[in-house]
């Protein structure tokens, strides 16, 4: 699909409240269902469902990755289940300049532990953790395991190789509550 397309189609879910699914064929985790509540000139924002009807993280991807745009499941059925079992979509204000820097700072503004994802390194790592610092080409993320344990070091990542931010939803609000408690700045 043409670039100007996919704007045109996502610029159509955030004026008009309608779900798409965003594509990503080079990537693994693929396709993204949610509607669009933030169009940067690099980044598209979604507040993503899971299972079709339940609202759950908000998700920025960057929009060189998105390969294509369906609205599959904008029906009236998808909009009434949706508000009935969730209320609103959330809102995310954000400049139509912001980059991956302005992103993270604003994922770690709203929950200590956050989601990244680097789908273009070898392995698609997915990091989940606490911002500790940026500096202008790079930043350290203190890394916490899916058993709540944070590791003993953190790790720096770079900008460019970040292809998705996640806030919020069930998993990483469960690890923001009952994660351990985070350790002394001394250790990281």
């Amino acid at each position: 699909m043409k670039q100007t397309k996919i704007l045109r189609r996502l610029e159509s879910s955030l004026t008009d409240g309608r779900i798409v699914t965003v594509v990503r064929d080079q990537f693994e985790a693929d396709q993204i269902d949610g509607f669009v509540i933030a169009l940067t000139d690099d980044w598209v924002v979604l507040h993503a469902l899971a299972d079709g009807v339940h609202l759950d993280d908000i998700a920025m991807l960057r929009l060189r990755d998105v390969s294509r745009i369906w609205f599959r499941d904008d029906d009236p059925y998808h909009h009434r289940a949706i508000t009935a079992l969730n209320g609103p979509v959330a809102s995310f204000d954000c400049a139509p300049d912001v980059g991956t820097v302005e992103l993270l700072t604003a994922a770690a503004a709203t929950a200590d532990i956050f989601a990244i994802h680097l789908e273009v390194l070898e392995g698609e790592p997915l990091a989940i953790g606490r911002l500790l610092d940026h500096g202008k080409k790079r930043f350290t993320l203190h890394y916490v395991g899916r058993d709540g344990e944070w590791a003993r070091a953190s790790e720096r990542w770079r900008y460019r190789d970040v292809t998705r931010i996640e806030v919020g939803g069930r998993y990483l609000d469960a690890l923001n509550q009952f994660a351990d408690p985070y350790p002394d700045a001394d250790a990281s």
